[in-house]
């Protein structure tokens, strides 16, 4: 593997401590995948940002790199919080998981990152270009970077995002190279109008399902889908498979047409979905034993400010209902803007909470709370909830969410 005068010797020691371990790290990383060289990245994002994932191994470990010195040299920001970043006390977070929560937080804070604490970056505090090399570990952001953005990243690890960070630089391999960026399966979509918005997600948990790892090729979809759309789609496929990139003809921008998103490759397969198979999908997705809702969850990937308009023109001055708790995650960003519009205070006077820069499935779940059934938008929440939250679950359409948090039962139309 080729590396330059300065990264020999920072291999050697030269540049401290802290800086050799990253090299070695990377080193073997490459010449493990057959990486020829390393190449500059833009911007880092961090997933060693909650104790619920970290254990004490991972603080512990976050501490020792922050003392030996490690300090990031890109833009570097990070994963939702591991508990509701201003109110963690009144959601009963316990005091223990706390503590190591923030001993984590000081020690990330001492390297330079950027504490935007979500999983979506791309909104609002980095905006990756198309080619731009980025080393991203969230899967979700991963998967839309790549597919929406055009811009070059793997799933990265938690520790190795770190050295990445301090070095700037990540082994070219993967997704960092033209040839492994080529279409392998082609997905035919035959639906001949645009997706409802809870479609998005129900197409990206199928063909995460279907995919695994593969990259598919999207043709068909009618209309322009929004980032949030996009968002949706992304994060689903990324949880329900191992989904890094996927090319939507006409929207991905390496993705132009059929044939430049496969770059010369036959497709290995193909796959048609239709309306029912979304539709079956979507059915899949739940796990309900009962119509009543305890805990209606939105914001996995966080919601951003126009999705958090939307809730507030559905409830449309209705509060919710006793029995039930409406929950929206969000990271700072999309928060302060709402609270300029007056919109959080309407909300949280309606009964909505709305938890700060962290998520239903990094953070603790409370047995007090007596949570069985969770309802949600969200593709990856139906996919991680019940296994980190221990509900039952039930997806729906943001509609259906607000609908059944009002009436304290499922509502589906």
């Amino acid at each position: 593997m080729y590396l330059t005068t300065e990264q020999q010797d920072i291999l050697a020691g030269k540049y401290g401590e802290v800086k050799k371990l990253a090299m070695e790290t990377l080193v073997k990383i490459g010449e493990i995948n057959g990486a020829k060289r390393f190449i500059p990245v833009k911007s880092v994002h961090l997933v060693l940002h909650a104790y619920k994932s970290a254990f004490d191994a991972g603080v512990e470990t976050a501490e020792k790199i922050a003392e030996m010195g490690g300090r990031f040299c890109v833009p570097t920001t990070i994963d939702p919080y591991g508990m509701d970043a201003e109110n963690w006390k009144a959601a009963r977070t316990p005091e223990h998981y706390a503590q190591q929560q923030q001993r984590l937080e000081r020690a990330v804070n001492k390297m330079g990152v950027i504490p935007n604490w979500t999983c979506t970056p791309y909104f609002g505090f980095t905006s990756p270009r198309i080619g731009e090399h980025l080393a991203w570990s969230e899967s979700s952001a991963v998967a839309y970077a790549n597919t929406a953005l055009g811009a070059r990243t793997n799933r990265q690890t938690a520790i190795v995002d770190i050295f990445c960070g301090i070095l700037g630089i990540a082994p070219e391999i993967g997704l960092h190279l033209d040839e492994n960026r080529k279409g392998q399966v082609l997905v035919q979509l035959k639906v001949d109008r645009p997706l409802k918005n809870w479609e998005y997600p129900a197409l990206g948990y199928l063909l995460g399902q279907k995919l695994g790892a593969r990259i598919g090729v999207v043709e068909g979809m009618v209309g322009s889908p929004t980032n949030d759309n996009l968002k949706a789609f992304c994060s689903s496929a990324a949880a329900a498979g191992s989904v890094a990139l996927m090319h939507i003809v006409g929207v991905t921008p390496e993705a132009t047409t059929k044939e430049t998103a496969f770059g010369g490759n036959i497709p290995e397969e193909t796959i048609t979905v239709t309306e029912n198979d979304i539709v079956e999908m979507r059915k899949g997705m739940c796990s309900n034993t009962t119509d009543k809702v305890d805990f209606v969850a939105l914001g996995c990937p966080h919601y951003s400010i126009s999705e958090i308009i939307k809730v507030h023109e559905l409830l449309n001055g209705r509060h919710v209902h006793p029995d039930t708790a409406f929950w929206i995650y969000a990271n700072s960003y999309a928060l302060r803007l709402s609270e300029k519009m007056g919109i959080r205070q309407e909300l949280e006077e309606l009964g909505v909470v709305i938890r700060a820069e962290t998520c239903m499935i990094i953070s603790p779940v409370n047995p007090e709370w007596g949570f069985q059934t969770m309802m949600t938008d969200s593709g990856k929440c139906s996919y991680y909830g019940p296994a980190e939250c221990g509900t039952e679950m039930i997806f729906a359409s943001v509609e259906e969410c607000v609908e059944s948090a009002v009436s304290g039962k499922m509502e589906i139309f």
